[in-house]
């Protein structure tokens, strides 16, 4: 089957899974920070795997036991900083590698089936995420080497919203692809991008980042993880949403080969999905007067 690349940035191409056919993207602009740019590598398929972060690369050979949107996860927890992403080494670190992977796909996964795909109501995708973060860490994958709770503070207090909401959508697409293909692990994947990539995306995905950007922003805030009186504001949160404008191009495969087990249609009507986040969003107000708090506390601590 022919790769057709489609291309995220004018120098980083980037190819969805074999035998399908994207519209080609471009990349918006993205405000400069301070971060460095991590370049990205993801290469998928039966018989092996890379995932690559700048110079440290994870090589298997042989057939996965994971999904390819959960490895790619592990890619996306790497454009941060300071969070652990390597699925290798010290059983210690790769216990920590795979909570971050694994919450952060629970709720992009959770977030697609009530905003993408339309087959959940329940807009509270990141609680959802912790309470199965709960079991992973006390049964799953015990001996933990921390508590639950201190997990999610690590996590909490390194993951970047606006990065990982950014990223989303090359998610999004090959969660499609495997939502779409009974044979989708026989399919090859390859990705190449950074930490700075802001690919375009449908009206669907771009409802799904404003959802995972506004739940991880409030956790952090709700959590007194904050570092300044300006980052207290609410108008900084919507000054980061701002750039999550809605694309008009989709990273979407639009044609895809003929299989025996046809395709799960996704939720057809936009308006019913973007009512199932409205309570989420109205979390704003309370938002509001945790900021107002926020923001009086640090004035009187000056004051003092």
């Amino acid at each position: 089957m022919v790769m057709n690349a489609i291309t995220s940035t004018p120098t980083m191409p980037v190819a969805i899974p074999s035998g399908t056919r994207a519209a080609s993207p471009q990349s918006a602009p993205v405000a400069a920070t301070a971060l460095p740019v991590k370049h990205l590598r993801f290469q998928w398929g039966p018989n092996a795997q890379v995932l690559a972060c700048d110079d440290r690369v994870s090589e298997f050979e042989g057939s996965p036991n994971t999904e390819p949107s959960h490895d790619l996860a592990h890619l996306i927890v790497a454009a941060c900083e300071n969070l652990p992403w390597f699925p290798g080494g010290p059983r210690n670190l790769v216990c920590m590698a795979e909570y971050n992977a694994v919450l952060l796909e629970n709720l992009f996964d959770k977030t697609c089936n009530a905003v993408v795909f339309g087959t959940s109501t329940d807009p509270q995708t990141l609680a959802a995420a912790i309470v199965h973060m709960e079991w992973f860490v006390n049964q799953h994958y015990a001996p933990f080497p921390i508590s639950a709770e201190a997990a999610l503070q690590r996590f909490l207090r390194f993951i970047d919203p606006f990065v990982v909401s950014r990223l989303f959508p090359y998610y999004l697409v090959v969660k499609r692809y495997e939502r779409t293909h009974a044979d989708y692990r026989q399919a090859e994947y390859n990705l190449q991008f950074t930490s700075y990539d802001q690919p375009m995306v449908d009206e669907g995905g771009w409802l799904a980042q404003w959802s995972i950007y506004r739940q991880l922003k409030a956790a952090q805030i709700a959590m007194g993880m904050v570092s300044s009186a300006q980052e207290f504001r609410v108008e900084q949160i919507l000054q980061q949403l701002d750039q999550l404008q809605p694309m008009t191009h989709s990273v979407t495969p639009t044609h895809a080969p003929r299989h025996d087990t046809p395709p799960r249609e996704e939720g057809s009507n936009l308006g019913q999905r973007l009512a199932a986040i409205e309570t989420q969003l109205a979390q704003l107000d309370r938002l509001q007067d945790r900021v107002a708090a926020l923001e009086s506390q640090v004035l009187a601590n000056a004051g003092g």
